[in-house]
């Protein structure tokens, strides 16, 4: 449902002249969190009964996208309510504002069913200053590489991507990466089994210091099972 709902919301933009916005797993886990709490504790709300906003809880997530907005959808009832969804989205102005808006090229979209059968939508929308061409796994064997590759927007020359792993900040590891014709590739290896933390920072010419576009976290095994 909530590839469905891509496809969709790209046919909309499409269809006034949009470039299509990027599944994010970072956005999509923030999405699918807030439609869960939504479910779980009967709200509907941007506003969570923790009184965070939609901004709060990409903050707390470490999404740190500065161009954001977030749709809701609850639906009901019907035999198509991703279809339902997205087409009282583009009826209601805001949420069409959010789906038409040409800034946004990332989005993720989170969709979780209640104990009564009715859908929770929740959309996170984002600028990103970069794409990843594939999202990033949870979990990778300590023995492989982490190959990471995507795109850049705008001036960008330059990427630092810095690893460490929790709480032994002494043992941090970083490296620039030059960008080719808006492309990027670089590997991240994990000498040992542990959970590590990514963050990504790009430079440009207008730029006096590294800005941080992303940060995720990642546990490398040893084994199969563990």
């Amino acid at each position: 449902m909530e590839w469905r709902m891509l496809r969709l919301l790209n046919r909309d933009r499409r269809q006034h002249g949009l470039k299509p916005v990027r599944m994010q797993q970072d956005l999509r886990k923030v999405a699918r969190k807030h439609s869960l709490d939504m479910a779980q504790k009967d709200y509907f709300d941007h506003v969570n009964m923790k009184a965070q906003s939609p901004s709060d809880r990409l903050r707390l997530s470490g999404v740190t996208d500065v161009v954001s907005g977030e749709n809701l959808a609850k639906i009901g009832g019907f035999p198509n309510p991703t279809q339902h969804a997205e087409v009282g989205l583009m009826n209601s102005p805001g949420h069409r504002a959010n789906i038409l808006n040409a800034l946004y090229n990332t989005v993720g979209i989170g969709v979780i069913q209640d104990k009564k059968g009715v859908y929770y939508f929740t959309q996170n929308f984002a600028k990103r200053e970069i794409i990843f061409s594939k999202s990033i796994p949870e979990r990778i064997r300590s023995s492989r590489h982490l190959i990471i590759r995507g795109q850049v927007f705008g001036d960008i020359h330059t990427i630092l991507y810095q690893v460490v792993p929790f709480g032994r900040a002494a043992d941090m590891r970083q490296s620039i990466v030059k960008i080719s014709d808006k492309n990027f590739q670089f590997a991240i290896t994990f000498p040992e089994p542990a959970s590590y933390e990514v963050s990504i920072y790009v430079h440009s010419p207008d730029q006096s210091q590294y800005l941080l576009v992303n940060k995720f976290s990642i546990k490398a095994y040893r084994g199969l099972f563990t």
